[in-house]
């Protein structure tokens, strides 16, 4: 028996001296830590063992068994860290911290056990049939230690069970079968030697065995079925080492797995990963830039699939901050070139209708003036920052046409002849096709062309009536005449505010729009000063100052 049982004790040892080789030179990342740890601590179990059965004296056996206990003491704890990082299982790093301080604790009372005899009690060697044995007693410390190891077998069965019911591919569920043998043949042959009282058991640990038989489903396991993930782990040691986080999370919803650039941007992953994952889903959803530092990352989310099944969903974090602090910049520089061109724009603008009112010497400003009407009626109308500037624009220009007008007509203090106002009238619709060649501004043509379209369809160039006059235009119409009425021209002064109020009135529904005529006669209401005429009309518009940023 003792020779037997000595063959066997030596191929185990050498088997797990090849074990633990294989997992080293593939050695990743914790999974593999965790494993060779584990064949470690079983592996100095046996050597101790081994010369534990070999010694002659009551001291040489102490000492072996104090050398094998350094590995027995943590098998267990090794073991079920494996397994919870196998099958993605996160244990509290406090209550590891506290299991660890637990087994230095237990092999702190083995070395000291003379002492105190809180581990071992009644301790005496003896030789049987070739095999040398320490005869004991147990301590509470012992039974501890024991109860441990059985938490540790439940646990990591549990786990593996759970785990095991949960995966659709075969040859991930026959990994799990072959770690779920070796648990249970070393669970076995521990039960018979915590429970049996036989010669056997007295004089051998038959542990040693249920190690032996595990060892075989575990090589099996990694040559047979690749417990080691070769193409997995080569995958997450890839992911491991990309620039952008990956985060999974299974079908309920919980963290199954984050790679270590994750793990840097978000700490909180480890401890309490709520938080984290409810955040990576909003933003990811709402498709926006999600701030973490000084860097910029915009998450993508997608669903794992396995057939038809979806099994959970994985956040991608795509570090794209130079691109934004790259478009940031762009964006800048776009602002500031169309800023410019809009300020060359408007200054364009202000000097052609300088040029047109230069033609005539009584109307200077007049165009300034109606731009501001114009707009001071827009915002009274409930208009948006952006029309009532559009508008504006539209009443600085609605005169151009007059360029193409004779000075001595523009300028003539008598009354006009019917031909000298048939080419007084033409401004409009030289006007009209000067400011349609600006494509970039189509609508700028529209007051130059309609601004003097009447209400009831007697204006001109096209004789419109209503709402088929551009609003824009009915509105410039209104302001043009407040001007022309409140300056001093070729043929008339300023009149009085009140005969101004009432002519507007007058001819609110037939020369105005009745709408316009009324925001109008409301702008002289408040003007209680009468300041809206000639040089103090500019300035009337109450959001002019937001004229260029509103851009």
């Amino acid at each position: 028996m003792y020779q037997l049982i000595f063959i066997v004790q030596i191929i185990s040892i050498i088997a797990l001296f090849a074990e633990g080789w294989i997992v080293f030179i593939k050695w990743k990342g914790r999974l593999h830590s965790y494993l060779l740890m584990s064949i470690f601590s079983i592996l100095i179990n046996n050597l101790g063992y081994l010369l534990e059965m070999n010694t002659q004296t009551e001291e040489a056996c102490y000492s072996a068994l104090m050398f094998s206990y350094l590995g027995r003491v943590w098998t267990g704890f090794f073991l079920l860290v494996f397994i919870a990082e196998l099958c993605r299982v996160r244990i509290p790093p406090l209550l590891k911290t506290l299991l660890a301080l637990f087994h230095t604790a237990t092999y702190a009372a083995i070395v000291t056990n003379p002492l105190h005899g809180m581990y071992y009690k009644e301790i005496h060697f003896e030789r049987v049939g070739g095999f040398s044995y320490l005869a004991h007693e147990n301590g509470f410390w012992h039974s501890l230690h024991m109860a441990s190891v059985v938490g540790y077998v439940v646990c990591g069965l549990t786990i593996l069970c759970l785990t095991y019911r949960r995966e659709h591919s075969k040859t991930v569920r026959t990994r799990l079968l072959m770690i779920m043998l070796t648990i249970a043949a070393e669970s076995f042959f521990f039960l018979i030697q915590i429970l049996s009282h036989s010669r056997l058991t007295e004089v051998y640990d038959v542990t040693m065995l249920g190690s032996a038989i595990g060892t075989i489903f575990m090589l099996a396991a990694i040559f047979r079925y690749d417990l080691l993930g070769t193409e997995e782990l080569a995958k997450e040691y890839i992911l491991d080492r990309m620039s952008d986080g990956i985060v999974a999370v299974d079908a309920q919803r919980e963290l199954a797995y984050c790679n270590k650039p994750a793990a840097a941007l978000f700490p909180e992953l480890e401890e309490d990963p709520s938080a984290i994952l409810l955040l990576l889903e909003n933003y990811a959803d709402k498709e926006e830039p999600l701030s973490v530092g000084e860097r910029i990352f915009t998450p993508r989310k997608d669903q794992l699939r396995r057939g038809e099944d979806v099994s959970g969903s994985i956040y991608v974090l795509q570090d794209n901050t130079d691109l934004y602090q790259k478009q940031s910049g762009l964006q800048q520089e776009v602002g500031r070139q169309t800023a410019r061109a809009d300020r060359l724009s408007l200054e364009m603008m202000i000097a052609l209708s300088k040029t047109v009112d230069a033609k005539d010497h009584y109307t200077n400003g007049h165009s300034g003036r109606v731009a501001d009407y114009a707009a001071e009626i827009a915002r009274r109308m409930g208009k948006s920052e952006s029309e009532q500037e559009k508008i504006y624009e539209m009443g600085l220009m609605h005169d151009i046409g007059k360029i193409g007008v004779s000075e001595e007509i523009i300028n003539k203090n008598s009354r006009l002849t019917d031909e000298e106002f048939a080419q007084i009238k033409k401004h409009t619709v030289i006007g009209y096709g000067i400011l349609s060649s600006i494509t970039e501004m189509p609508d700028l043509s529209i007051g130059a062309r309609y601004h003097h379209e009447k209400w009831d369809g007697s204006g001109y160039p096209d004789g419109l009536a209503g709402e088929a006059i551009p609003e824009e235009a009915r509105i410039i119409c209104v302001a043009d005449c407040y001007d022309a009425m409140t300056s001093t021209r070729t043929y008339s002064t300023p009149r009085p505010q009140a005969a101004v109020r009432a002519e507007i009135e007058r001819c609110s529904g037939t020369q105005f729009d009745p709408r316009v005529a009324e925001v109008m006669i409301g702008m002289i209401d408040d003007d209680k000063d009468y300041q809206m005429k000639e040089n103090n009309g500019a300035g009337v518009w109450k959001n002019k100052e937001l004229f260029g940023s509103i851009r």
